[in-house]
């Protein structure tokens, strides 16, 4: 029987409450906003299953990419996070009878994997989501509909995507895989706080969030709020929500030494930016968007070549899409005052301000150079339209 005596040992992919065939395992949260798995010692039938099961407790062997390129898709990039790819290869795959599993947000802005059978539904599967998404039943969904004959693409993190494979329990031909360069999943039960509290603020319901709004650059990237009668853009390093993201505060604790990530999911195609573009592929260096695309498998080859004739790219070397990329990291450090941080959040009379007050400001040196490449990163977009 499952018990999580050590939350760095358990992702919350949810492949162990899938399998039990007691139906004993449910998804709890804990103080920090993460849900583990909980199991009923009455109910359960000792097989043992959940715990053979977990990808955590026995990890893949690590698979090195057959191919790697740098990729932009022009008819997608536009609300993508980086080069536009998944959503190419989630428009082949609906185009032919398949179905496409994503994270897309709900009507309240919960993160939330759903599946699209068509292009119209395709895009709420776009951009990134920055808090880990509610599985629900996907693993059984996706399970019956392979059954069925139909053909999958799931796209997630790699333990989402390693949770789904040991779930599964063998390859199955009409699933393709895709996981993204993820160096952690945020709180979503601080994401419901932080958003219940911007709501408060504006006196507004936040109707959709668009964590990297790309309105400055690819690189330069904001969060904008779109509440019901407004909206609000925040640059990334003033927004507590996303500037403790990107600062590591608020990932979970299996994050900071991920064992599925960097080649572990199984997954057939690896999805990055691809952020060493300046002396990877220069000619690509325009601010728009780039991807890094890791060809695993050959099934990850068959869908990318299916696509190939729709996008620009270039193929380059594995190390040149891992390159400056924390998603590839082996470990992340842990912040000093992480346990500080989680322990004064329900306390706190106004979130925000509270969250602020954790974030690490850069100096000023620093603060001062990076207004410049904004600016001057804008001024290249200008002068190539």
């Amino acid at each position: 029987m499952i018990r999580i005596s050590d939350k760095s040992l358990c992702s919350g992919c949810t492949a162990c409450v899938s399998a039990c065939p007691a139906q004993c395992i449910v998804m709890r949260r804990d103080r920090e906003g993460f849900d583990y798995p909980v199991a009923n010692s009455d109910l359960c039938v000792k097989c043992g299953l959940c715990e053979r099961i977990c990808p955590v407790l026995n990890p893949c062997d690590r698979m090195e990419p057959l191919d790697a390129y740098a990729a932009r898709c022009a008819s997608q990039v536009e609300g993508a996070s980086s080069g536009g790819i998944f959503p190419l290869l989630a428009q082949e795959f609906v185009s032919d009878g398949g179905i496409v599993c994503g994270a897309a947000l709900d009507t309240d802005c919960t993160v939330v994997h759903c599946a699209v059978e068509d292009e119209a539904g395709l895009s709420a599967l776009k951009g990134s989501k920055y808090a880990q998404s509610e599985l629900y039943s996907m693993f059984e969904d996706i399970r019956a509909e392979l059954k069925d004959g139909r053909r999958v693409l799931f796209s997630g993190t790699p333990c989402q995507v390693a949770g789904l494979n040991a779930y599964l329990g063998k390859a199955q031909d009409g699933l393709i895989t895709v996981d993204i360069a993820c160096h952690g999943v945020p709180s979503p039960g601080l994401w419901e706080k932080y958003k219940a509290a911007i709501e408060k603020s504006h006196h507004s319901p936040l109707k959709s969030v668009d964590f990297r709004d790309r309105s400055e650059g690819w690189r330069h990237y904001n969060i904008r709020y779109d509440f019901r009668d407004k909206s609000v853009t925040v640059p990334r390093a003033k927004d507590p929500y996303l500037a403790l993201f990107l600062q590591d505060m608020t990932l979970r604790p299996s994050c900071y030494d991920c064992r599925l990530r960097g080649g572990c999911s199984g997954s057939d195609i690896t999805l990055s930016d691809l952020w060493s573009v300046a002396g990877t592929a220069p000619e690509m260096n325009d601010d728009r968007g780039v991807s890094g695309v890791l060809i695993n498998t050959e099934k990850g080859r068959e869908l990318y070549e299916k696509v190939t004739g729709r996008l620009v790219g270039q193929q380059i070397q594995v190390d040149q899409v891992r390159k400056e990329n924390g998603g590839f990291a082996g470990a992340v450090v842990v912040p000093e005052r992480r346990d500080e941080f989680f322990k004064g959040v329900h306390s706190a009379a106004d979130l925000p301000k509270y969250m602020s007050s954790f974030i690490i400001r850069k100096p000023l040196h620093v603060r001062m150079y990076q207004s410049i490449r904004r600016k001057l990163s804008a001024l290249k977009r200008r002068m190539k339209k």
